[in-house]
C-alpha cells in the first residue's frame, strides 16, 4: 500500500502527460528554451525537482538529447526510471554533489521553492547559479497568491505562495535578474479560486480530513480537460504577460559571475 507521499507522486505520474495544466506549463518551458536557443537540440538541460519526470519526458519527445533531473523523493526517482530518464536522487541543498562535469544552458526548477525554508531557498539559488552557464537561462514556475491556497498546498507541504514582489525578496540580487514573468491562468482564476476557497472552508470547519489530505491533481473528462487547455492557449495569445493567476512563471539570467 502506498503512503501519502507515494500516492501524490502516483497521481502526478498519471496526470503529467494529460492534464491541461501540465501540458501548458511544459509548453511554456519549451517556448522559452526555443526563444533562447532556436533549434539547437544539443544544449544541456537540468530539471531541479523533476518529480516523476513529466517535463523531461516532454523535452525528450521534442528531440532534446542532453537532459537530466534530480529529485529528493525516492518514489519520484522510481517513476522517472520507469520512463527511462537520466535522474539522480539529490536534495536541492546538495546540488554541488551532482554527478556531472558540465554546466547547463538551461536549469528548470518548477514548483519547488514554495516547499522550502528560507535558508534552503538561498542555498538552492546559489547552487543553481554555479551550475548555470554564463549565458544560460533559469526557468521557474511557482504557486502564486495566498487566495489560491488549498488542499494541494497542504498535501505537498507547501509553506508559501509567491507574488513577483515576494519572490524578488528571496532571490539574491547579485545572482539573477528576472527578465520575464507572467501570472497564469487569469481566465480560469475565478474557477480555481472558487474550488480552493471551498477547500479552505472545508478544512477550517473539519469537513475535510486534514490528516489524510490528498491534492486535487487529477485529470477531468476529455472535454473539460481540452476546454481548459484551449482557453489557456487563447489567453496566451491575447496577453503575453498575465496580471493574475494561481501560478507565477519566470525566466531569469545570471546577473554576474561570483
Amino acid at each position: 500500500m502506498l503512503n501519502s507521499s507515494e500516492q501524490e507522486y502516483k497521481m502526478m505520474y498519471e496526470a503529467e502527460e494529460k492534464l491541461w495544466w501540465y501540458r501548458v506549463l511544459h509548453e511554456k518551458v519549451l517556448s522559452e528554451i526555443q526563444k533562447k536557443y532556436a533549434n539547437n537540440l544539443d544544449i544541456n538541460i537540468l530539471d531541479v525537482g523533476c518529480g516523476t519526470g513529466g517535463l523531461l519526458s516532454f523535452l525528450r519527445k521534442n528531440a532534446y538529447k542532453n537532459i537530466q533531473g534530480i529529485d529528493y523523493s525516492e518514489a519520484a526517482i522510481q517513476f522517472c526510471k520507469a520512463r527511462n530518464l537520466d535522474v539522480q536522487r539529490l536534495n536541492i541543498d546538495n546540488l554541488n554533489d551532482l554527478n556531472t562535469p558540465k554546466k547547463f544552458d538551461v536549469i528548470v526548477c518548477n514548483d519547488v521553492f514554495y516547499c522550502l525554508e528560507t535558508e534552503q531557498m538561498k542555498s538552492a539559488f546559489y547552487n543553481i547559479f554555479h551550475l548555470l552557464k554564463e549565458d544560460g537561462i533559469f526557468i521557474s514556475n511557482n504557486n502564486a497568491f495566498d487566495a489560491f491556497y488549498g488542499t494541494h498546498d497542504l498535501a505537498v507541504g507547501g509553506k508559501r505562495r509567491f507574488t513577483i514582489q515576494s519572490f524578488r525578496q528571496y532571490l539574491p540580487k547579485d545572482l539573477f535578474k528576472i527578465t520575464y514573468h507572467s501570472y497564469w491562468t487569469w481566465v480560469l482564476a475565478p474557477l480555481v479560486f472558487g474550488i480552493r476557497f471551498t477547500q479552505r472552508i472545508g478544512m477550517r470547519f473539519g469537513w475535510i480530513d486534514t490528516d489524510n489530505i490528498v491534492s486535487d491533481v487529477e485529470v477531468p473528462s476529455d472535454f473539460v480537460n481540452n476546454f481548459c487547455y484551449q482557453l489557456v492557449k487563447i489567453e496566451e495569445k491575447i496577453l503575453r504577460k498575465g496580471f493574475f493567476g494561481s501560478s507565477l512563471f519566470m525566466v531569469m539570467k545570471k546577473e554576474k559571475s561570483l
